[in-house]
């Protein structure tokens, strides 16, 4: 089939954001895992916004947080006084309880992060497709993307699915269980609990595979996904930032202080809540950043489609910073040069 002879879009999906960069890389992106199936409409604000609606074309409206004009619950009810049937999505940059609980009570249908990785836009992609009854699209070979072991965690505990992750290098090294979107066990050899789970996410070269839920032996872990996966990423980030400075931040204790060569470590969840911070004068500001970093990076990545972004680095008159926006962690480290003779 030709594409003058395709069919024309039978979807009409409505973004707001008043950036106007994210407007384009989202609406493209989300052309593209449909298949050109849905037709984007975009507005920068609240009138816009409204004024598309009543048109009555739009089925699923994404809302920005803070939309420029009104504040979201109001602009809720408006789209709503207008199309009664019109789905409704908020999105953030961080997702925080209160601003999610009120955007739910002024009659929004679901609230999600922002997307910051071509996996994250393709499983927002997925949880519209859900919201409205939509059919997925048959699989494009050209969109697919290898999926790392966090990634798939992610998912599985957003969508609140139970399972089990196996863990390979030639043989089996190990299992997660994730039950209803929490993580209740993690075993690793002899170790289980939140060792075996950190050892498992610790691995180089592996593999694994995704199986039906089952009952574990135990239940060993009780702490919530985002902060088992923020820990696992707190411990890898220290362990790289060590081989990188040569030795100069520690991978122990988060009351360790970092030597050596390091001048400045903040390290966050991915959601910014602070885990760790050492001599940062301002850690507010290095989390903007690392956040407007991150909302940059997944537009951008999936426009170019090249892969993920592990890491930005900036030469800085007395060394370097090191930057790491990703889903489960957002990490700013800035390293000393070393001294010279």
């Amino acid at each position: 089939m030709t594409k003058a002879n395709q069919p024309g879009p039978r979807h009409h999906v409505l973004i707001v954001d008043d950036d106007r960069d994210y407007l384009a890389a989202a609406g493209d992106a989300f052309a593209w895992l449909s298949d050109n199936v849905w037709e984007i409409h975009v507005a920068t604000g609240a009138a816009q916004a409204q004024a598309a609606v009543e048109t009555g074309k739009i089925q699923l409206a994404v809302l920005d947080v803070k939309p420029a004009g009104s504040e979201v619950a109001e602009l809720i009810g408006q789209l709503r006084q207008r199309q009664p049937k019109l789905k409704i999505v908020v999105m953030a940059g961080t997702a925080m309880d209160e601003t999610r609980a009120a955007s739910l009570a002024a009659g929004a249908d679901l609230f999600l992060e922002k997307p910051v990785s071509p996996e994250g836009l393709n499983a927002v992609f997925q949880n519209f497709c859900e919201l409205l009854g939509w059919a997925l699209p048959p699989p494009n070979p050209a969109a697919r993307r290898s999926v790392g072991l966090t990634d798939l965690i992610q998912i599985e505990c957003q969508a609140r699915n139970s399972s089990v992750l196996e863990i390979f290098r030639e043989h089996s090294l190990g299992r997660i269980y994730i039950e209803e979107g929490q993580i209740i066990h993690a075993v690793c050899g002899e170790f289980s609990g939140e060792t075996a789970f950190q050892k498992l996410l610790g691995i180089a070269g592996g593999t694994f595979e995704l199986r039906d839920f089952e009952l574990p032996p135990e239940r060993t872990l009780n702490r919530t996904w985002e902060y088992l996966l923020a820990e696992a990423a707190r411990q890898r980030e220290l362990s790289g930032l060590r081989g990188r400075a040569g030795g100069a931040v520690s991978g122990d204790a988060v009351s360790t202080e970092p030597a050596g060569s390091a001048s400045e470590l903040l390290i966050c969840a991915g959601d910014g809540e602070m885990l760790y911070q050492w001599q940062c004068a301002d850690a507010a500001a290095r989390l903007k950043l690392l956040q407007n970093i991150a909302h940059r990076a997944g537009a951008l990545v999936f426009e170019i489609q090249l892969g993920k972004l592990d890491r930005l680095e900036i030469q800085l008159a007395d060394g370097r910073a090191i930057l790491q926006p990703r889903a489960d962690r957002l990490i700013f480290a800035r390293i000393a040069a070393p001294f010279v003779k």
